[in-house]
């Protein structure tokens, strides 16, 4: 081959890889864009965890407005609506369909004094039009960090209210009071505990997402166990899909508890799948949307 055919197959060769090159980047680049285009915002039952107290121990997110518009799943919807929290909102917005989600938050003083947990409601709510009904039904007010507690006269069954933007709070003063401190980043909020930003971090958006850390209360018979949850998504007609996470102290209190919750979770959940992640133990199965509606409680 001549000097001139070398030098010619040569430059060909590369103007090839070049080519290819060329591609494989811009390959690269649509995917990142796509990525970035189809990327989802933030967990919705996060926002919600950032009100709650640190010092709360257990968070239970609902999905309100999912749950009504799905009439497979009304039965869940129901425990809601039924609900004196639900009774309570519509004396003051009328109509439940404003609600978006919901979660109610627990701690260890709720079960010593037998009181309820705070119930957070995200909603599109006329803030002066409820204003005027909390005045017309004889709430009085007072304030903390400038947002209003409301308290219902003597003798209403309800509860006391605060108003943050675009967020209802129901439950006592004291509690509404944490939960305005958390709200305002003047405390550390439940989201704010570490273990619990790994279990939200591997916990899917659902209808229905409960989050615990696992204290001497919460009766957890697992070693080791720093906090669990599960997840619940609707597959089909009239199934869900649980994800559960349990976040343990290290690997091998994970490995140690890896069968005793899969025969636990075998119980009450069909399909159960289960795997260990270092120190996180990750299980999915199935569930009939009645039978979870029956354990559940608003």
């Amino acid at each position: 081959m001549s000097l001139s055919n070398c030098s010619m197959t040569r430059v060909k060769t590369g103007l090839r890889l070049f080519a290819a090159a060329a591609l494989l980047v811009t390959s690269m680049l649509a995917v990142t864009g796509a990525s970035t285009a189809c990327s989802k915002g933030p967990k919705a039952f996060v926002a919600l965890m950032d009100i709650a107290p640190e010092q709360s121990d257990c968070f239970a997110y609902w999905a309100i407005a999912d749950l009504s518009e799905d009439e497979d799943l009304w039965e869940i919807y129901d425990r809601f609506k039924e609900s004196s929290d639900a009774e309570q909102l519509r004396e003051l917005v009328q109509a439940l369909a404003i609600v978006k989600d919901s979660a109610r938050v627990f701690s260890m003083d709720n079960a010593t004094t037998s009181q309820a947990p705070v119930t957070a409601v995200r909603a599109k709510y006329n803030t002066s039009y409820v204003e005027d009904q909390l005045e017309t039904q004889a709430y009085s007010r007072s304030e903390h960090r400038d947002v209003g507690i409301w308290i219902a006269g003597d003798g209403q069954p309800y509860r006391p209210i605060a108003l943050l933007s675009g967020t209802i709070l129901i439950g006592n003063a004291t509690d509404l009071k944490a939960c305005i401190d958390a709200a305002k980043n003047k405390a550390e909020s439940f989201y704010d505990d570490p273990y619990i930003q790994v279990l939200a971090k591997r916990l899917p958006n659902g209808i229905v997402v409960e989050a615990c850390k696992a204290t001497a209360s919460s009766g957890s018979t697992y070693t080791d166990l720093v906090a669990y949850g599960k997840s619940y998504k609707k597959l089909n007609g009239d199934m869900l899909k649980v994800t559960a996470v349990y976040v343990f102290g290290d690997a091998p209190a994970a490995g140690t508890a890896l069968q005793p919750i899969k025969e636990n979770l075998s119980v009450g959940f069909q399909d159960v799948k289960i795997d260990r992640d270092d120190n996180l133990v990750i299980a999915t199965a199935k569930i009939p949307i009645s039978s979870l509606a029956q354990t559940l409680e608003f």
